[in-house]
């Protein structure tokens, strides 16, 4: 019974992380022109980094296995198959608070860079290995 509530919250979680995708897809599609822009594209990256962590954890915790830091739920989802690219998945944990501290000019133009070719195609192909492990 407890498994079943755990994979029932994982899948939960996973829903949540496809509604932030969704709102990430329609901008990464768009052409920044503007600040604004820009921050709404970094806006739904996060949203989105914060729904894959906790899709993540959920599924980690279904499978029997506890994580207590994104870096550890990165290397176990590795091991089972759930990511593909580790270096991507630790380099946006890792900078997830740039925009927060140094939001210059050239920040805004590297983040928007790094959200569009690697930051988006990582959460593409999340999606599409959890769909997998949801059939």
């Amino acid at each position: 019974m407890l498994e079943d509530y755990k994979v029932g919250r994982w899948k939960e979680l996973f829903e949540a992380f496809e509604k932030a995708f969704f709102l990430l897809t329609n901008e990464v599609e768009k052409e920044i022109t503007s600040i604004s822009e820009a921050a709404t594209l970094v806006h739904f990256h996060e949203m989105c980094l914060e729904h894959a962590r906790k899709t993540l954890y959920g599924y980690l915790d279904a499978k029997g296995i506890s994580v207590k830091t994104p870096r550890q739920a990165i290397k176990e989802s590795s091991k089972l198959g759930v990511l593909a690219n580790e270096k991507s998945w630790n380099r946006a944990f890792n900078r997830r608070n740039l925009g927060y501290f140094l939001f210059t000019e050239k920040v805004e133009k590297e983040m928007v860079k790094d959200i569009k070719e690697e930051y988006y195609p990582m959460y593409t192909d999340l999606q599409q290995r959890m769909r997998e492990e949801m059939e």
